[in-house]
């Protein structure tokens, strides 16, 4: 942080910081879509981005990207 208060970032900790706000984004959306209250869900998405695997969030990224998916079966006319 800089004399003005303006926080600088390495090109990791800017890497970092976007990931986890993906999470956050992410998961406050999940929760919201789920029912719960928006500013629970805030709080929640706070908690959950700094603990969930990459490897757990990386398949519900990929699983909710399926579930948004229209599935189109070729015997309909």
């Amino acid at each position: 942080m800089d004399g003005d208060h303006f926080l600088h970032l390495t090109d990791l900790g800017r890497e970092v910081a976007e990931d986890t706000y993906e999470k956050h984004l992410f998961f406050t959306e999940i929760l919201v879509a789920a029912g719960v209250d928006p500013v629970t869900a805030e709080r929640d998405a706070c908690r959950i981005e700094h603990v969930v695997s990459k490897e757990t969030f990386e398949r519900l990224k990929a699983t909710r990207k399926l579930s948004g998916k229209a599935v189109i079966s070729s015997d309909e006319p």
